[in-house]
């Protein structure tokens, strides 16, 4: 096999006009590889596989063949969508989230992930199911909303060619596998493709798919809250600060190259550059954790200070849009300006640079008494005034041990 590797893999007549050893048909792959490594650096990975079921998860109809008579599990006909589901939950435990999307019975569907011996995948894999008989189109949308994630960050699995063709058709954003007729090639490509690559696996990204469970539990709270206040009352939040340290910067680092919607100035930094801030004593790098009565969210928020001799500069203020909408921002804001009043800094400069994504965040400095100070290029400059007093919102419990 070596043998025939090598001689596969080595163009003499390149080697000796060129001095390269690689064919040139070889060129495309190679650069496909490298496009492994580039994508999770400039932020072009998915985050949310969406799932078709019948004759993708398991062969044959479920509604015509009941769960007995799907094909699944270590026979010649099932074997390969075992295989497949096998390395979809490796994804899974690398933190990418998945969602069912089908025109199936949803009673039906939860007794196959509930109740079949060799299923896989089950309930608690999946993070939003849609199992109903809506088009996809109308579905997709809804599974969106519901996770809070933009479209852009899907992969739509599907072995129908006329459903692949409506979501390619009606949402463009949403990256579309074509899968092969052949079912046997399913795991083959999806293990192809590099748009789930990583350079760094994470607390947060193990425990994804059980926050998103989480979640669920929040929403429904919320739903039975009279207001904002008693929501967050209710979920009993608490903040935990802490300076950028050896542990935290993989994961500062991955939240500046992910994080869309609450970045204030979406600067993305490799863990190089994050080290680099760390090591000078003109930055201050803060992490922040949240968790509720629910469970951990993990390391969800980065804030960068540029530290000047009259004020403080909010280089980059992120948080993860999960802890959205729980006061969280706002509560990191008010230590921010209780930590400048005692190391007597006269103000805080808050910096802004628009996106297409950014929206939530646009306005967080006005609704925070910042004052709008200018706007150059695409910088927006806003200044808190610390002689000022700043209502630390209630019910949100911060425990610091930055010093």
């Amino acid at each position: 096999c070596s043998k025939r590797g090598t001689k596969n893999t080595l163009d003499y007549k390149m080697y000796y006009l060129a001095d390269m050893r690689l064919p040139i048909n070889y060129l495309v792959d190679l650069c496909d590889d490298y496009l492994g490594y580039i994508k999770p650096l400039v932020s072009m990975v998915k985050k949310c596989i969406v799932l078709d079921l019948d004759n993708t998860l398991w062969g044959g109809i479920l509604s015509e063949v009941g769960l007995s008579g799907i094909k699944l599990g270590p026979t010649p006909e099932g074997r390969s969508y075992w295989e497949f589901q096998k390395y979809l939950l490796s994804l899974h435990q690398r933190g990418i989230i998945f969602s069912i999307n089908s025109r199936n019975n949803l009673a039906e569907v939860l007794e196959v992930l509930r109740t079949h011996p060799y299923m896989i995948l089950k309930e608690k894999h999946f993070s939003a199911i849609e199992a109903n008989w809506q088009n996809k189109v109308t579905n997709m949308k809804s599974i969106a909303k519901y996770l809070n994630i933009g479209l852009d960050s899907f992969v739509f699995l599907d072995d129908d060619p006329y459903n692949r063709d409506l979501i390619r058709k009606n949402l463009k954003e949403v990256t579309v596998i074509d899968l092969p007729d052949d079912k046997s090639l399913y795991l083959d490509t999806l293990a192809t493709m590099n748009d789930f690559n990583t350079l760094q696996i994470t607390k947060e990204d193990k425990n994804r798919g059980e926050m998103y469970i989480w979640e669920k539990r929040r929403q429904k709270l919320e739903k039975s809250a009279d207001n904002i206040y008693e929501f967050v009352k209710s979920l009993q939040v608490a903040i935990e600060i802490e300076p950028a340290n050896e542990f935290n910067i993989p994961r500062i680092s991955q939240l500046s190259q992910k994080t869309n919607q609450f970045n204030m100035t979406t600067r993305r930094y490799l863990e190089e550059d994050i080290i680099k801030f760390n090591s000078s004593k003109d930055y201050l790098i803060l992490s922040a954790k949240v968790v509720d009565k629910f469970g951990d969210y993990g390391l969800t928020g980065v804030v960068i200070i540029q530290k000047k001799h009259l004020a403080w500069v909010i280089y980059t203020f992120l948080l993860s849009c999960r802890v959205l909408g729980r006061k969280v921002e706002e509560s990191i804001l008010s230590h921010l300006i209780k930590e400048a009043k005692k190391q007597k800094i006269p103000k805080i400069i808050g910096q802004f640079i628009k996106t297409d994504k950014n929206a939530p965040a646009e306005n967080f400095y006005k609704d925070n008494n910042f004052k709008f100070i200018n706007k150059s290029g695409d910088l927006e400059t806003w200044e808190f005034d610390c002689t000022l007093e700043y209502d630390s919102p209630q019910y949100v419990k911060i425990r610091s041990v930055y010093k």
